[in-house]
C-alpha cells in the first residue's frame, strides 16, 4: 500500500471518529436543550368558584338559569390538571326517582369551546333521598405556561341534564378559573 492511499485512509477514519464524536455532544446537547426547555414551564393549579346568582349575567348561560332548587342539589370538586375530572356529587331531594342524563352533559368555556363529559361508569337512576357520585371525564386544561394563564379569571359553566319530577330540566354551575403557581410542584 502506497504512503499516500494509507494517509488518505487514516484521515478517513479520522474524520469518521471526529463525526462520531461531533454526533454525540450533539445528542447530548438535544437532550439538555429539550430538559431546560421542560423543566422552564412553570407548573400552575387551578382553583374554581362558583359564581354567584346575583353576579353579572353571563352571557354562556342564556337560557339555563336553574342551579340547585328544593328537588335537586349538586356538589362540584374540579381537578384539571391531577385527575383531569370532575367529581360531582348530585343529592336526589324529592320523593320521585331523578335521572341525570350522563351522556349530555357539557363544560363551556368563555371562549366557547364546549366539552362533552362523561362518566367514566355507568350509572342509572338516583332514588329519592339519595346521592350519587360521578367521576365525570375527560376535563383537562393546560398545567403549565402561558395557556394555564390565559385562562385565569375566565368563566366556564357546566350544563347538567336532568329530569326531575317527570319533567326535563337543564341545571347550570356557572364557575370562576383561579390560576397559581404551584409551589409544591
Amino acid at each position: 500500500m502506497q504512503p499516500f492511499e494509507q494517509s488518505v485512509r487514516l484521515r478517513g477514519k479520522l474524520i469518521e471518529a471526529a463525526t462520531e464524536t461531533i454526533r454525540g455532544f450533539f445528542r447530548l446537547g438535544l437532550f439538555a436543550a429539550l430538559f431546560v426547555l421542560t423543566s422552564c414551564a412553570t407548573p400552575y393549579a387551578y382553583r374554581f368558584d362558583p359564581i354567584d346568582a346575583s353576579a353579572a349575567p353571563d352571557p354562556t348561560a342564556a337560557g339555563c338559569p336553574r342551579r340547585n332548587d328544593a328537588d335537586v342539589r349538586a356538589e362540584l370538586r374540579i381537578d384539571p390538571t391531577g385527575e383531569r375530572a370532575i367529581f360531582m356529587t348530585v343529592t336526589n331531594q324529592t320523593d320521585q326517582v331523578l335521572q341525570v342524563e350522563w351522556k349530555k352533559l357539557t363544560m363551556t368555556r368563555a371562549d366557547g369551546l364546549v366539552t362533552t363529559l362523561r362518566p367514566d361508569a355507568d350509572l342509572g337512576w338516583i332514588e329519592p333521598s339519595q346521592k350519587q357520585l360521578a367521576r365525570l371525564i375527560p376535563f383537562a386544561l393546560p398545567p403549565a405556561g402561558d395557556a394555564a394563564l390565559t385562562l385565569d379569571g375566565q368563566r366556564f359553566q357546566l350544563e347538567v341534564p336532568m329530569i326531575v319530577r317527570r319533567e326535563r330540566r337543564t341545571y347550570c354551575y356557572g364557575l370562576l378559573a383561579h390560576v397559581r403557581e404551584n409551589k409544591g410542584h
